[in-house]
């Protein structure tokens, strides 16, 4: 929310980052990580959080994945998968 504050203040686009270990810390570490099921439960999480929340700031916003190791592949598969949910 910081960042949207700030955003709002200097009125500046913003782009907001979720990494595979920030999602999962989102989503609850009592989770079970398996197949990335958890990282990818906050990442989804916290795009709607922010998809709810970023238009009362009235600032653009991206949304960007951290770069992606082979092994956390299923992550991004993940969040690929919900945004084409999303967004049909």
């Amino acid at each position: 929310v910081a960042v949207l504050e700030a955003a709002k203040k200097i009125n500046s686009p913003i782009m907001i980052q979720f990494s595979q270990g920030g999602a999962q810390f989102m989503a609850g570490k009592a989770l079970d990580n398996t197949g990335q099921a958890a990282s990818t439960l906050g990442s989804v999480a916290g795009a709607h959080f922010v998809r709810a929340v970023a238009p009362s700031y009235g600032v653009p916003v991206i949304l960007h994945s951290d770069h992606c190791a082979k092994k956390l592949l299923p992550w991004f598969d993940g969040m690929l998968e919900a945004d084409e949910a999303y967004f049909k």
